[in-house]
């Protein structure tokens, strides 16, 4: 088995076929499996999958699991992929869905062709599922000159690269499961940040995928004070486990400052007061804390 692709879903009912049919179509000269983690889905889901597989005639490239009860997402996605026997491993959430069919043939022939890079994307698309708007990623600027492909690093991912998740593939001998169990707060960031320490990444300069935006999304369903809190814990955890690397310091310092901001917006004062300390503490840049102190003081004044 060359490729394992790995599909979490819950409650993707109107969308997980489409992102099982575009598994299916990849045209490639090596095997691929399907491995999908349901977590314990509440809608028709479970039924659906199981129609499917019980008709097409690639039953026996797809593996699939329902859970009893809810996982989560990182025990889920830790769940199907230590299931996994492929030498490279791609992901496809239940929502997201391939668009190009030579997509994995195209990234595995870039790997094993260049054996220092441990992980390679493609670019992508975001469909927003209820105007069916299409837009392309934010990454055409690191395109200059219509590259085939890119190196993606440390520094991209400290400036704000925009990671399309879904069109991920990487090397299953650089990725250590155990590593990533001690993180309270997994995502894809941390598997990100724990395969760039393995080897270089890549981007491939064609649209390999669709990311989709829909009501009943793990994002859409995330305030703007969960969103900005749990990017501040992830980049947290992240830096303290690589307190040496210098842009995975740089993105903890952003994420932070990021939520103290909304805690000044949403009143939330004392933490921010507190947090503003200990920021100062990691950078001892003094313009910033009193920058972050006038604020502070400002909406205590008002309140």
């Amino acid at each position: 088995m060359l490729v394992s692709v790995l599909m979490i879903t819950y409650n993707h009912e109107d969308f997980i076929v489409q992102a099982i049919k575009g598994v299916l179509m990849q045209q490639t000269n090596f095997d691929v499996e399907l491995i999908i983690g349901n977590d314990f889905s509440t809608d028709n889901s479970d039924t659906i999958i199981n129609d499917f597989i019980a008709y097409t005639t690639h039953s026996k490239k797809i593996k699939y699991f329902f859970h009893e009860s809810n996982l989560g997402i990182q025990n889920n996605f830790k769940f199907i992929q230590a299931l996994a026997n492929g030498k490279y491993m791609a992901i496809c959430e239940g929502d997201d869905f391939w668009t190009d069919p030579l997509k994995l043939q195209k990234q595995v022939d870039f790997l094993e062709a260049n054996l220092e890079y441990s992980l390679c994307y493609t670019r992508f698309e975001t469909l927003n599922q209820k105007t069916k708007e299409l837009t392309p990623d934010f990454n055409q600027k690191y395109f200059q000159n219509n590259e085939d492909s890119i190196d993606f690093d440390f520094e991209h991912f400290q400036k704000g690269w925009h990671i399309g998740n879904q069109t991920l593939v990487f090397r299953n001998s650089f990725f250590n499961l155990e590593v990533l169990k001690k993180f309270k707060y997994f995502r894809d960031v941390h598997v990100i940040a724990h395969l760039l320490k393995k080897g270089k990444g890549a981007c491939l300069n064609f649209i390999g995928a669709t990311y989709r935006i829909h009501d009943g999304g793990i994002h859409s369903s995330v305030t703007e004070y969960k969103g900005l809190e749990l990017s501040y814990l992830c980049y947290k955890e992240i830096y303290l486990s690589n307190m040496r690397n210098q842009y995975l310091k740089r993105k903890y310092l952003k994420s932070s400052q990021n939520f103290i901001n909304v805690n000044i917006k949403d009143g939330y004062l004392f933490k921010a007061f507190r947090m503003s300390i200990q920021l100062f503490i990691i950078n001892w840049s003094l313009i910033d804390l009193l920058k972050n102190l006038k604020r502070i003081l400002t909406e205590a004044i008002k309140n």
